[in-house]
């Protein structure tokens, strides 16, 4: 799994700080050349590798900290971007709405939903999150709920949600070896997922199974029943994202 930071401003090298305390290496990019980043990357940490634009966007988890009416350039780099995780962190206030297309914005939290309606007609083939003060830990509550045996659950990202900070923003993969499963299960929170590398069996209860593929992607609303079957004979793996209640462990259990 691969991670780049487009953007070297404050937001970008405040990203690139958080990954270099955890010891995670992540690319750095902006549309100047890498090696007029390798000054900015070298102050930050022995993780941070400054690269071209170009080759940033080849990672599989993006973080767009990159100023407003950028995007275009940016979204240009990738030959595709199918399958990847873009997180937004991209400040719309102030910014007009002819210039954001009069797009309908959100009054439940500080980030503009204008923003993100605006990249997914660029990103149109990636997944797209908003964050911002994003942090690289797990909290508390969050830990204490242990996977099924031989599912390998690796969380890379958790953030309070702008606005409203009884619930967190929390990005993870998920690995299902063959013959894995989880049981029935819900979640205070809603969760999107999506298949990065295999097939899984997805299944709501008292719905008929669906088998998602490679880059596939699956909305699951707060209190969905459902569960996850690993029926391909290969390993797979999945990219969720899920903004929960706080404090809560993310998986309840259900009969």
């Amino acid at each position: 799994m691969r991670y780049a930071i487009i953007g070297s401003r404050k937001a970008g090298q405040a990203l690139a700080t958080a990954f270099a305390r955890k010891g995670l290496e992540v690319a750095i990019a902006s549309r100047r050349p890498a090696e007029a980043l390798a000054p900015v990357a070298k102050a930050i940490g022995q993780t941070i590798i400054p690269e071209s634009l170009q080759d940033a966007v080849k990672a599989d988890i993006i973080v767009l900290a990159i100023p407003l009416g950028t995007q275009k350039d940016v979204a240009k780099a990738a030959e595709s971007w199918q399958g990847k995780i873009v997180i937004d962190v991209t400040n719309a206030y102030g910014v007009s709405p002819e210039e954001l297309g009069n797009l309908h914005s959100s009054v439940s939290i500080k980030w503009s939903h204008r923003v993100r309606e605006v990249r997914t007609r660029i990103f149109a083939l990636a997944v797209l999150i908003a964050g911002f003060a994003t942090s690289i830990a797990v909290p508390a509550g969050l830990q204490a709920q242990e996977p099924p045996e031989n599912i390998v659950i690796t969380p890379y990202i958790t953030s309070p949600l702008e606005g409203d900070p009884s619930r967190v923003v929390r990005l993870t993969t998920v690995l299902v070896p063959a013959g894995g499963a989880t049981p029935f299960h819900r979640h205070p929170g809603d969760q999107w997922e999506m298949v990065q590398e295999g097939e899984i069996t997805y299944t709501v209860k008292g719905e008929e199974p669906k088998v998602l593929k490679a880059g596939d992607a699956i909305y699951i609303p707060r209190g969905t029943v459902h569960r996850n079957q690993n029926l391909s004979g290969q390993p797979v793996r999945t990219v969720e994202l899920m903004i929960v209640d706080k404090d809560k462990p993310h998986t309840e259990p259900v009969n």
